[in-house]
């Protein structure tokens, strides 16, 4: 008598994203502006490109059960678009991707000297040609008001079309990560040791501030009071840039890797311990003040390795480095999982601006976008 296994149950993750394997660890993913684009740099300089439009979307494959009334989701049909690739390395992964306009996205070439932009169909095309020193730092203000370009402790405004001059300044100090303020208005310039907000009408400083450790990453909060940042060595630094005063979180259990605020849950959370960490704001924990703190999922053995606060709702996103992916409310500890675990960490994790999908990025190579049913989160 012949033995039919039964087909292996499928879990959430099969049946709302979309995954395609990409040969090399992935280092950044970002939606355009406007969400209908995905672009994602490998370690070793390639970029791909997927459309955020499914035809398959999760929506469109639901149904209620007329007896039971639960929902349930139909496997796809047919099989997934192949992401547009470039055709060799083009990007220096350690400088990541920035938003530019609408639809585009911009970034430092591999030679690190020239600043490169790219379409939300994957075509690149060179912005600006190489400059005095090779780029040191580079992010965009919002909209088409111009790109920071830092070479070592010069930081110059240029336009994100023709890469025409707005303003220069010479900064005290390099600076290897330069964070916009929401808005624009202001910016700061990170480098080993110190930390400089400028003026962006200039541009011109405002203020420098004395910082310790190796910032990965820095974030401002929503009122634009606050700057925080996620040190490899362990370590998250807050600045209180009214007060002009920068503090240190150490001991965690590894390296914060991404601090984010929650404008939904007002909290700022933070990576790098076995639980997704973070405060209520505006009470940060600063010098003796230990701050407000907020408890989110539940504790385990293995660190969270990214953060993704949804956009529009009290929800976080936490990836792992054994490569699970959960959903938790904030301040909460029941937890949904969206990724199973055992594979390769999480290296990039981000919600599209409207938060219907999240991209998931790994050292394994495998880039994802869950896309979740309005019914999910009521």
């Amino acid at each position: 008598m012949t033995r039919h296994a039964a087909p292996p149950a499928m879990s959430l993750f099969d049946l709302i994203a979309r995954s395609w394997e990409l040969g090399a660890p992935v280092r950044d993913i970002r939606f355009n502006v406007v969400g209908s684009s995905v672009a994602v740099t490998m370690e070793d300089g390639t970029m791909a490109f997927v459309q955020v439009r499914d035809a398959e979307a999760p929506e469109t494959r639901m149904r209620t059960e007329v007896d039971s009334g639960r929902m349930t989701i139909r496997p796809r049909a047919q099989a997934l678009p192949v992401p547009v690739r470039s055709d060799g390395p083009v990007a220096a992964p350690d400088h990541g991707l920035w938003q530019v306009a609408q639809q585009g996205f911009v970034f430092v070439h591999r030679d690190g000297h020239e600043i490169w932009r790219a379409t939300a169909r994957g075509l690149t095309v060179r912005v600006a040609r190489a400059g005095a020193g090779p780029v040191t730092a580079l992010s965009a203000l919002p909209g088409k008001r111009g790109l920071l370009v830092a070479r070592g402790r010069a930081v110059e405004v240029i336009s994100p079309e023709d890469a025409g001059c707005f303003g220069a300044v010479e900064l005290d100090h390099d600076v290897v990560r330069i964070a916009p303020a929401p808005g624009g208005a202001r910016a700061a310039c990170w480098g080993p040791g110190r930390v400089t907000i400028l003026d962006m009408a200039g541009p011109c400083p405002v203020v420098s501030i004395a910082t310790g450790g190796a910032a990965a990453c820095l974030e401002w909060s929503a009122d634009g009071r606050w700057l925080v940042g996620g040190c490899r060595d362990k370590a998250l630094l807050v600045v209180d840039t009214e007060a002009a005063t920068a503090d240190r979180i150490v001991d965690f259990p590894g390296p914060v890797a991404s601090v984010r605020f929650s404008g939904a849950a007002g909290a700022m959370l933070a990576s790098g311990a076995f639980r997704v960490v973070g405060w209520r704001m505006p009470d940060l924990p600063f010098g003796a003040h230990e701050g407000t703190p907020v408890e989110t999922g539940r504790p385990g053995l293995t660190l969270v390795e990214r953060i993704a606060p949804h956009p529009l709702r009290d929800l976080c996103a936490a990836g792992y480095a054994n490569g699970l992916v959960t959903l938790c409310q904030i301040g909460r500890r029941e937890e949904m999982m969206l990724r199973e675990g055992g594979g390769a960490p999480v290296t990039a994790l981000e919600w599209s601006p409207d938060g219907t999908h999240l991209a998931i990025g790994t050292a394994g190579g495998q880039a994802a976008i869950a896309t979740f049913p309005k019914a999910m989160f009521k």
